[in-house]
């Protein structure tokens, strides 16, 4: 006897027009996503059902609403889709990287800019075999959920989650005021409160999980390490541009366009090169730090396990 419910038998344009639709909440929205007509989607539903012996929908005026059954089918079919398309993107990202083992490593903007992209090049003079492909990205990294990130290097708080290995890059860091050579010379010799006197930049908290606010080192506990009290003529001082990462803040800084607070370890470079001038040396002990995070079973890897051996040697040589 045929067994009509092997895979070789199941009806796949029949389930993936179902998914769309199921997902989308309409025929319509999914024949848009599926390059066909409704009504085309509407064959393949009925199809489907008649497959399986069940309703899915109850057509309604202008909606649908799944039946329980259908409930069951979409919370499959979505997962299984959604699975496939995560894994055919990575296997085509992989095809283009030109290597089974690149690694992909996921980093704020900031540090992926101002510190990691300058000392790549020793990793991959020491492991040419191993490809990389680097992700600049604010948003917070699901090592769980999503597969094609191996390593996220990430600012914040300290992060606990099962399952997650998370080691901090550098013990303490230190927030600085930093600018460009022509305000650091207007400010020789004057009181930090000359600050006020100029732009001063803002920077975006970095991100968190949900329902958790960021300790935050910004020019109000810059000002009260500075033993300034914050009044109102100051305040008004603190309306500068707002930049969504640090990485823009201190680039405004280079071009004079103000004074930027940013960690230390992210300015060294600028400091040392010239571009950039600290121009008092108040500091604040950074509420927040750099991380390295991966997943526990697949420290032993052998591409994780190089990539986090290299970047332990480079942040252990920053003074």
């Amino acid at each position: 006897m045929t067994n009509t419910n092997s895979v070789a038998f199941l009806p796949w344009t029949a389930l993936r027009s179902f998914e769309a639709a199921s997902r989308l909440g309409s025929f319509l929205a999914a024949s848009r996503e599926l390059s066909v007509t409704p009504t085309a989607i509407s064959h393949q539903i009925k199809r489907l059902e008649e497959h399986l012996g069940s309703r899915l929908f109850e057509r309604l005026h202008r909606a649908l609403k799944l039946t329980p059954a259908g409930r069951i089918l979409a919370r499959e079919t979505q997962k299984a889709f959604s699975g496939l398309a995560r894994t055919i993107d990575r296997l085509q990202v992989e095809g283009h990287a030109g290597a089974a083992h690149d690694l992909a490593i996921s980093v704020v903007p900031s540090l992926a800019g101002k510190w990691l992209t300058p000392r790549l090049h020793g990793f991959q003079e020491r492991h040419p075999r191993i490809g990389l492909r680097i992700i600049a990205d604010e948003a917070l990294a699901d090592l769980k959920g999503d597969k094609t990130v191996d390593i996220a290097l990430r600012y914040g708080p300290a992060r606990a989650e099962r399952g997650i290995h998370a080691e901090r890059l550098w013990p303490e860091t230190e927030v600085i005021a930093v600018c460009g050579k022509p305000i650091a010379r207007k400010l020789a010799k004057r009181p930090p409160i000359d600050l006020a006197r100029h732009m001063l930049i803002r920077t975006a908290p970095p991100k968190t999980p949900a329902n958790r606010s960021p300790p935050s080192a910004d020019w109000n506990a810059w000002f009260k390490a500075a033993g300034i009290p914050v009044d109102a003529a100051l305040r008004r001082a603190l309306t500068g541009p707002f930049f969504s990462t640090t990485h823009l803040s201190i680039e405004a800084a280079i071009a004079g366009r103000g004074i930027a607070l940013a960690p230390r370890i992210l300015v060294a470079a600028d400091i040392a090169a010239g571009r950039l001038i600290q121009p008092f040396a108040t500091s604040l002990v950074d509420p927040n730090g750099f991380w390295l995070l991966c997943r526990k079973d697949r420290l032993t890897e052998s591409g994780i396990k190089a990539f986090i051996g290299w970047i332990r040697r480079e942040a252990a040589r920053v003074e």
